[in-house]
């Protein structure tokens, strides 16, 4: 199903969680509002970048078919490296799956821009 241009809506997806089903759901919504013609970003912000570290089964597959559809707005640069915890740093996984890391406000992800640009912010 492809919605009507006049019905097609603006989304952003902030995704703070790693929990396995919430951080796959929200891959999964995703995708299906973006191949129903909706115009769809993901943000991975806080413990989401951790999702980074074992991208496998579902999720690997989610990752994958998002990162070909283009939905994937990057991550947050202050969290990808660790939120001053050296542990959970995944910077150098952010940058070996080629996203780009998001710091336009004071070093971590803003969502202004999207907001002004008439996209709704979901968030999981």
């Amino acid at each position: 199903m492809v919605v009507n241009a006049d019905m097609t809506r603006k989304l952003l997806f902030a995704v703070f969680t790693n929990d396995a089903c919430r951080l796959n759901h929200a891959f999964m919504y995703a995708i299906d509002l973006a191949r129903r013609g909706h115009a769809v970003r993901l943000i991975l912000e806080g413990d989401a970048t951790q999702s980074l570290r074992v991208r496998e089964g579902r999720f690997a597959a989610l990752f994958d078919e998002a990162r070909a559809l283009g939905l994937l707005e990057g991550v947050c640069r202050t969290a990808a490296s660790g939120c001053a915890e050296p542990s959970r740093d995944v910077l150098a996984l952010a940058q070996d799956a080629g996203l780009p890391l998001l710091d336009s406000m004071r070093g971590h992800a803003g969502i202004g821009s999207f907001v002004d640009d008439g996209y709704e912010v979901i968030v999981f």
